[in-house]
C-alpha cells in the first residue's frame, strides 16, 4: 500500500473521529487505536495530535487491551470524582479491528447514550468504508491512445468533478436519512441522579454526662460487635465520690453497731438510716461509672466519627461521638433534580455505579419518593430511597457515592438528545413572552 493511500485513510479516520466527538456530550479527549496482535496502536487523536498526556494514554491503552480481550465495550472510572473512559471495539471490511476511546471529564454522564452514539458512528464509518472499497472502472487498452489527448483529459476532468459532486450529494443524503432514522429509534428514558449508600439502620453513640474523653478504642471504618467497648470517659471525679460514699457507709455501720451495744436504739436507728443512704449512693455512682464506658449498641461498622485525636478534650451530654450501621443491610439515597422528580415512581428499576467499585454496576428498585428536598445555589433536589436487588459485594461500604440511572419509560432518541434544550427554550420563551 502506497504512502498516499495510507495518508488518505489516516485523514479519513481522523475526520470521522472529529465528527463523532462533536456528537458526544461532554467528551474531553478521544483517540482511535488499531489492533495489532493483542494490543492497540494509536492512529489519531482528538481534539489534536498529542491530546492524551502520558497518564491518560496509559489509562486508554489499558482499556483498549480489555476491550480487545473481551471483544466488548468497556466503561471504567479512574477513581472517585474522576474521568469516565469508554472503549468501544469494532471491525471494518478486510477484518481490520479498531477501538475508539472517549474520555469524559464528568463522571456523571450516561454511558448508555454515549455508547449508542458511538455505535451509530461506527455504522456510518462502515458504510463509508464499503463505498471507498468498491472497485473503480478501469480504462481498457484500446483507450490508452486517447488518454494523452487534451480533449480526453478535459472531458475526464469534467466527468470526475461531476462524479465527486454526485457522490458528495449522495453521501449527504445518506447521512441525513440515517440521522432521521436514528432520531426515531426508541430508547430507554432514564433519570440520572447522584446517590450515596447508607446503612438501613443507623445508631448514634452519644455522651450520657458532661465529662472528658479518657480513651478511644476504635476509629471510623472499623467493624465492631455488639457490646464492644468503643470509648471510655474520665471517671476520676466519680471514683472520688464513690470512695467517699464507701467510707461514709463504713462509718455509719460502725456507729450503728456501737449504738446497739449501748442499747441506744434511737441513735442506732439514725445510723442505720445513714448507712442505707450511703449504700444507695454507692449503687447510683456505680451505675454512672458503668455509663462512662460507651459500648456498641449493635454489631456493624463505624461509619462516622474520628475522635482519636480528641483524647483529653471535654464533651457535653448528648454529643454524638460515633455513628454505626450494620454491614450488608443498606439503603440508597438518590438526590433527584426537581425537573426529573415527576418521572420517578415507586417500583421503577435501574442501576447504580459506585465510583469506589470501578465499572461494576448494581441493580436497584425505588422504594420511596419523598417530598423532602435539599437546596443548593440554583438547584433543588428531592430525595428518593431505593434498595439493591442483588446481594451487595463485600467491598460495598456505607458512605460510598456514585450515580444512578432509573428507567422511567421509553422515548425517541431525538427527544433524549434534544429534549433538555427544548425544555430550556420553552422556559426562556415563557419568561420573555408578555
Amino acid at each position: 500500500m502506497s504512502d498516499d493511500i495510507i495518508s488518505e485513510e489516516m485523514q479519513q479516520l481522523s475526520d470521522w473521529l472529529n465528527t463523532v466527538c462533536r456528537m458526544l456530550s461532554g467528551v474531553d479527549s478521544a483517540a482511535l487505536f488499531k489492533a495489532e496482535g493483542s494490543t492497540g496502536v494509536i492512529q489519531c487523536e482528538w481534539p489534536e495530535t498529542g491530546a492524551l498526556d502520558d497518564p491518560a494514554r496509559i489509562n486508554a491503552e489499558e482499556q483498549v487491551d480489555l476491550a480487545l480481550a473481551g471483544n466488548k465495550t468497556v466503561v471504567s472510572y479512574t477513581g472517585p470524582d474522576s474521568q469516565c473512559i469508554i472503549a468501544h471495539p469494532f471491525v471494518l471490511s478486510g477484518g481490520q479491528q479498531f477501538v475508539v476511546v472517549a474520555i469524559f471529564a464528568d463522571s456523571n454522564i450516561n454511558p448508555r447514550n454515549q455508547i449508542s452514539l458511538l455505535e451509530w458512528g461506527v455504522a456510518w464509518l462502515r458504510l463509508l468504508d464499503r463505498q471507498h472499497n468498491q472497485p473503480q472502472p478501469q480504462l481498457n487498452a484500446s483507450a490508452s491512445g486517447l488518454s494523452s489527448s487534451p480533449q480526453f483529459i478535459s472531458k475526464a476532468a469534467d466527468i470526475s468533478v461531476i462524479g465527486l459532486v454526485k457522490s458528495y450529494r449522495l453521501s449527504v443524503l445518506t447521512v441525513l436519512i440515517l440521522l432521521a432514522l436514528l432520531f426515531t429509534l426508541p430508547v430507554d428514558k432514564t433519570v440520572t441522579a447522584p446517590v450515596v449508600m447508607e446503612g438501613k439502620v443507623q445508631r448514634s453513640l452519644t455522651v450520657p454526662v458532661d465529662s472528658f474523653i479518657k480513651r478511644v478504642a476504635v476509629k471510623a471504618g472499623d467493624r465492631v460487635k455488639k457490646g464492644q467497648l468503643l470509648v471510655s470517659l474520665d471517671d476520676t471525679e466519680l471514683r472520688l465520690t464513690l470512695d467517699q460514699a464507701v467510707s461514709d457507709r463504713a462509718v455509719a455501720d460502725k456507729k450503728h453497731r456501737q449504738a446497739l451495744a449501748k442499747l441506744d436504739f434511737s441513735e442506732a436507728s439514725q445510723y442505720a438510716l445513714d448507712r442505707d443512704i450511703a449504700t444507695i449512693d454507692i449503687r447510683l455512682i456505680e451505675q454512672q461509672l458503668s455509663r462512662l464506658e460507651l459500648k456498641a449498641p449493635i454489631s456493624g461498622q463505624v461509619i462516622s466519627g474520628d475522635i482519636n485525636r480528641a483524647v483529653g478534650s471535654a464533651v457535653e451530654r448528648g454529643q454524638t461521638l460515633f455513628e454505626l450501621a450494620p454491614v450488608g443491610d443498606y439503603r440508597i439515597i438518590l438526590n433527584v433534580d426537581e425537573t426529573d422528580i415527576r418521572y420517578v415512581q415507586t417500583g421503577q428499576q435501574g442501576e447504580i455505579l459506585l465510583r469506589g467499585l470501578g465499572s461494576q454496576t448494581h441493580p436497584i428498585q425505588i422504594d420511596i419518593v419523598s417530598s423532602i428536598f435539599s437546596s443548593e445555589p440554583g438547584q433543588r433536589y428531592y430525595h428518593a430511597e431505593a434498595h439493591l436487588l442483588s446481594e451487595p459485594e463485600s467491598r460495598v461500604r456505607p458512605g460510598m457515592e456514585g450515580s444512578a440511572h432509573i428507567v422511567t419509560g421509553k422515548q425517541l432518541l431525538g427527544a433524549a438528545l434534544f429534549g433538555p434544550f427544548y425544555q430550556w427554550g420553552r422556559e426562556q420563551l415563557w419568561k420573555w413572552w408578555p
